[in-house]
């Protein structure tokens, strides 16, 4: 698994460019719910290029940023440079040294599931304040009837070309019946109290090559063969311009998951 989280480092620049963004109203549900004062100090965990930075950065909070790649983390700094609240620590969440108790929000985008299990819910408890809150958040894929033709199309080429993958690639859920491990793993710690989950649909329009592009920064198609890789991307691009006129659909839901430390 070290070797595929270490993946994204390789491909910083592309991974910034073609990874979805988290909608506004995400990080609107994380301030509510923290109840960020001006004053509130933020510990994000594995912050890549800053795309889920940015937008509480820009809110004016101080940020320490812990990313383990260093070329995701010199992306970082130049979007953040103007953000002289924000810090970008290139290390390793699980070793680097952080004070105590001292932050109001640890959050995570697209990066807890990563760390340690055995823990990781320690580690950000004890990075909180008393009644600090924890926010982790990923896009997951969803269906409707605006994508489903595709999903299904697609599902075909990952079966012939892909065999080994195709069972991760099956047709997801309904947007309202999107569930991850977070459900229970967050209770069964035992860290925190209250918790929450918020739901923010997605839909974005790629081009063939705009979407090929998302999927080189998978961490599971950059573990392919690079013929094996470079076939499927042919056929997925040929899928896209033939069959689709060009414009790939891809629906997901930015699921937020929230708890306040006991």
């Amino acid at each position: 698994m070290s070797e595929r989280r270490a993946s994204y480092n390789q491909i910083a620049q592309q991974y910034d460019r073609a990874r979805p963004k988290y909608p506004a109203s995400l990080f609107d549900d994380i301030v509510a719910y923290a109840n960020l004062g001006a004053g509130a100090r933020l510990l994000e965990i594995g912050s890549g290029t800053g795309q889920a930075t940015l937008p509480l950065a820009e809110r004016g909070y101080p940020i320490d940023c812990i990313e383990l790649g260093g070329e995701l983390a010199a992306v970082a700094r130049e979007r953040l440079a103007q953000f002289n609240k924000v810090k970008i620590i290139n290390a390793d969440f699980e070793t680097v040294a952080l004070p105590l108790r001292r932050y109001d929000l640890v959050y995570a985008a697209t990066a807890f599931h990563w760390l340690n299990p055995a823990t990781r819910f320690q580690r950000a408890h004890d990075l909180l304040k008393p009644g600090g809150a924890l926010a982790l958040f990923w896009h997951r894929p969803v269906l409707t009837d605006v994508s489903r033709d595709q999903v299904h199309a697609l599902q075909e080429v990952y079966r012939r070309a892909v065999p080994k993958l195709a069972r991760d690639y099956e047709p997801p859920p309904s947007p309202h019946a999107v569930r991850t491990e977070y459900d229970k793993l967050i209770p069964q710690s035992g860290l925190f109290g209250e918790f929450a989950t918020r739901k923010h649909y997605v839909l974005i329009e790629y081009s063939a090559e705009t979407y090929v592009d998302l999927l080189g920064t998978f961490s599971d198609h950059l573990a392919l063969p690079a013929e094996t890789r470079r076939q499927l991307f042919e056929e997925v691009r040929a899928l896209i311009d033939q069959e689709f006129a060009g414009v790939a659909r891809r629906e997901t839901v930015a699921l937020l998951y929230l708890a306040r430390r006991k």
